[in-house]
């Protein structure tokens, strides 16, 4: 789409480039995007936006919002990867292609179990988070637990580079982030209060399904897995118990805990498997606010032995 130079209202604009989206998204979408994308190329809100009512774009600027305009309809690039961030609960998680891009589903469920464990909020916690991309999740933990020591852990050198980025974009100075496979590289005596992870989990048969946003330009490895998407999780829920710390002073509140972001149909087997592995109870799974499975979780049993 080329984007004129001429002095018109940014409803105009808007509509403009909203009309031009909705080819690949629906209309609320595209309006939301279109809004995103002027506040990025002005580095205004959209509140100033609307009071200054008319916008004439430079030559520089038309050509940008050309191009992101085309990168999202044309070559499919999902629009984070054009603004080059996304908000994450209350951080700025800077993302790059092909490292996956923080998803709401994964913000609603990191958000309640932060606010499960505020009482928790100053306790020297321990936490893990598995396959963690972008870093979002670990740094979302180190945030609202400041006291708490978070390692992040990828097989990917170029998400953990990523997180590193954002670790220093956020301030944020109680993470460490690892190169492993899932527990391969961690100290042996390392243990953990709580387990996170958001592995991959879509089976290889599903790809045909998935956007095009998502195929071409997120990392295979961290969205397939074998086992109708079942294989990384059952690996995590298996070696996890040799991982979770024998905490007393957080029982309580029900941790150590392993919580593992699933498929959308995948909680019946995910329940199943942190039964048959035995050193689990109150085993839950957690819907998403559109009634999908989206996380089971489990707690320790006290007086279990842990496996070797």
């Amino acid at each position: 789409m080329k984007v004129p130079m001429t002095t018109t209202t940014i409803s105009e604009l808007i509509a403009q480039c909203a009309a031009y989206l909705a080819q690949e998204h629906d209309a609320a979408t595209a309006n939301q995007y279109a809004w995103w994308l002027l506040e990025a190329l002005t580095k205004k809100s959209r509140a100033v936006l609307i009071a200054q009512q008319t916008i004439t774009l430079d030559k520089h600027q038309a050509e940008v919002l050309s191009e992101w305009l085309d990168d999202i309809v044309v070559q499919y690039k999902p629009l984070a990867y054009v603004l080059g961030n996304t908000p994450f609960r209350e951080l700025t998680i800077l993302v790059e292609a092909p490292t996956l891009v923080p998803r709401p589903e994964t913000e609603e469920w990191v958000s309640s179990l932060i606010e499960r464990y505020k009482p928790l909020t100053y306790e020297p916690l321990r936490i893990l988070d598995l396959c963690t991309g972008t870093g979002c999740i670990a740094l979302s933990f180190a945030h609202a637990f400041p006291q708490a020591s978070v390692v992040g852990v990828d097989i990917a050198d170029h998400a953990l580079a990523l997180a590193h980025k954002n670790a220093v974009h956020n301030a944020l100075k109680n993470v460490t982030f690892i190169h492993s496979d899932l527990f391969s590289e961690l100290p042996p005596t390392t243990r953990f209060d709580l387990i996170v992870a958001n592995p991959p989990y879509i089976a290889h048969e599903e790809k045909e399904s998935l956007p095009l946003s998502v195929k071409q330009w997120e990392d295979p490895r961290a969205l397939f897995a074998d086992e109708k998407g079942l294989a990384l999780i059952a690996a995590i829920i298996n070696q996890a118990p040799a991982w979770l710390s024998n905490n007393a002073l957080i029982t309580k509140h029900a941790l150590p805990t392993l919580a593992i972001e699933i498929g959308h149909e995948q909680g019946t087997a995910v329940v199943e498997l942190f039964e048959k592995q035995g050193h689990f109870t109150a085993i839950e799974c957690l819907r998403d606010h559109a009634g999908k499975d989206r996380v089971v979780m489990g707690s320790m049993k006290r007086g279990v032995p842990s496996p070797d």
